[in-house]
């Protein structure tokens, strides 16, 4: 008989393709983009950024307080490129850990023991692509769209 089985790569896996996504994202806009607003007084593109990382940073504390303790919180107005960038790296390292804990045990702690850990995966990945969304809107809206090849290319997942 055959195994019908599909081999699935580890849930912490799945993750850091996620945050490589980010961070691909995130060097490919300039600084006139990263600091780009469509309204007066509007939210600059850095306030997405900093979003991501403190919603990992809440989601943290309430599921895994020691791996939450490893990052720092981030301002959303005074973030400099190089400061966004290493948050994502830290709190994206910080939830493969967690991802990577909670496939071993089976569980998670919080909201998460409800959906499991890949049903928090996918809540997680979820919303930090609603983000990647409304980032790549932003700038068509602000006439500075992202070049579309790289646009095009935060979807080639086997090379990010």
């Amino acid at each position: 008989m055959a195994d019908n089985s599909i081999s699935q790569p580890p849930l912490a896996e799945v993750w850091h393709l996620n945050n490589r996504i980010n961070l691909k994202l995130l060097d490919a806009l300039t600084d006139q983009q990263l600091a780009a607003t469509i309204a007066p007084r509007g939210k600059a593109l850095t306030s997405y950024f900093a979003h991501i990382h403190m919603a990992r940073f809440y989601w943290l504390q309430r599921r895994a307080p020691a791996l939450a303790g490893k990052i720092k919180k981030l301002s959303s107005k005074t973030s400099s490129r190089a400061a966004l960038r290493q948050a994502l790296i830290d709190s994206g390292k910080a939830m493969g850990e967690l991802f990577a804990e909670a496939e071993r045990t089976g569980h998670m702690k919080g909201i998460a023991s409800r959906l499991g850990p890949v049903g928090f995966l996918a809540y997680s990945v979820t919303h930090e692509g609603h983000h990647r969304g409304q980032i790549l809107l932003h700038l068509k809206i602000a006439k500075m769209p992202l070049d579309r090849d790289i646009s095009y290319s935060l979807w080639y997942w086997n090379k990010i």
